[in-house]
């Protein structure tokens, strides 16, 4: 009862053809929890000594995800703590009360909006079945707010878990470089590896990205997602984070398909000399290319990790008060609805390259008065890119540090370049 007069507290306006909206992320939430079912099964396995597969690689990442979550590691060793771990895992994705457990990453702020607006996520099945129950009831107010549950039981709930235990197994990703075709790319850019990257073993830290951001040679940052490859326009996305990287925008990637990208010399070091100048400058000085590969889109959770950790290093209040925003150039489809969503409802604008499934504001400006995040939708990725670089110097001159700076313009000519 509590939270269906919250549900009324935070709706307004007519909710217009959103039926398919909510499905899609109740069904991407669904695809999602079974991966990461099937990821904590092999972990629990793995630790049991029953998996014929590899063994806990990351050993240093199992005891302190164990600490975070209230596991005593002690002088235990790994297996056992692996194994109690994979079964405390395994509970997120069916219980019936309290609050999933790695929303606790969240910058505090943004875990007392969510609590006052009544949508932290309990069970993941739970707030699938919920929000099937809602999509179904016609009562399409609540059931927007329950969509917001459900796809925050999937960015910090099933995409983290499946995440999280594969480095444990598999090891946490480092920089290398790898073959895509004819073409290279580096990848294995988690957030470990990037705050390595920026200082060594002992000297690791995200303050020169943060630093770099406020001096303005970086102008922010881009999370670029994607599903499915028949969904993805290779040339779209290419356009897309060209713009970016030459307004001196930092790209971080998570897909099922960045073949394209690679082909374009975006993914490598050498990929700086798209870039503008400061940010041309910062690549130059860490060794980063200007898009980092961060994995598949069920990786697309290390976004919200860094972000939280910029957001808890730079002493700022929430990760809507970053310079930052999310893209997709494919259509909502279900999975790319769910991750959306979640992007959403933590507080980042997240445009998809898709047309909006409603005719009214329900996803932009009364999500933005709710959660501090908002929906956009663009086809041309030019214009996609100039809204992210609006809403990023937005941001900057909010904080503080806005810097008159020289737009980048294409006539024709240039955008046919591009492409």
């Amino acid at each position: 009862m509590a939270d269906k007069q919250k549900d009324n507290n935070v709706n307004s306006g007519k909710i217009i053809n959103i039926d398919g909206f909510i499905r899609h992320i109740a069904a991407g939430t669904e695809y999602y929890s079974s991966h990461a079912r099937k990821i904590t099964q092999n972990f629990i396995t793995a630790a049991k000594g029953q998996n014929p597969g590899p063994a806990i690689k990351d050993e240093a990442k199992l005891r302190r995800i164990a600490a975070e979550l209230g596991i005593q590691a002690n002088d235990r060793n790994k297996n056992e703590i692996a194994a109690e771990l994979g079964e405390l895992i395994l509970n997120e994705l069916g219980k019936q009360q309290g609050e999933l457990l790695f929303l606790r990453r969240a910058p505090s702020k943004r875990q007392e909006i969510w609590r006052k607006l009544g949508v932290m996520p309990t069970g993941i099945y739970h707030e699938i079945a919920a929000t099937r129950f809602d999509e179904n009831s016609g009562k399409s107010q609540d059931s927007l707010v329950q969509s917001v549950r459900c796809s925050l039981a999937n960015g910090w709930g099933s995409n983290m878990i499946a995440a999280e235990l594969q480095d444990i197994i598999s090891g946490t990703p480092f920089p290398g470089l790898q073959k895509e075709g004819k073409s290279e790319m580096v990848t294995g850019f988690s957030p470990e590896s990037i705050i390595y990257s920026l200082g060594g073993s002992f000297r690791g830290s995200l303050h020169p990205l943060i630093d770099n951001i406020v001096n303005g040679r970086i102008r922010g940052i881009a999370g670029l997602y994607n599903c499915h490859d028949s969904l993805i326009n290779a040339e779209t996305q290419v356009a897309l984070v060209k713009e970016l990287i030459k307004n001196d925008i930092l790209v971080l990637f998570t897909g099922d398909d960045a073949a394209e990208l690679a082909q374009a010399g975006l993914m490598v070091y050498e990929g700086a000399q798209y870039a503008g100048e400061g940010l041309h400058s910062v690549c130059e000085a860490v060794g980063l290319p200007p898009v980092l590969n961060m994995g598949t889109s069920i990786d697309n959770c290390r976004i919200l990790i860094a972000a939280s950790a910029i957001v808890q290093q730079a002493k700022l209040g929430d990760i809507s008060d970053l310079p930052a925003c999310i893209a997709s150039t494919e259509n909502l489809s279900d999975k790319a609805a769910a991750i959306g969503q979640c992007f959403v409802s933590s507080g980042f604008y997240t445009i998809s390259g898709g047309t909006s499934p409603t005719n009214g504001n329900e996803l932009s400006d009364d999500m933005e008065k709710m959660f501090g995040g908002m929906w956009g939708f663009e086809t041309d990725p030019l214009q996609m890119a100039q809204k992210m670089v609006t809403h990023i110097d937005n941001k900057r001159k909010a904080l503080g540090i806005d810097k008159a700076r020289e737009r980048v313009l294409y006539d024709m000519a240039m955008r046919r370049e591009l492409t």
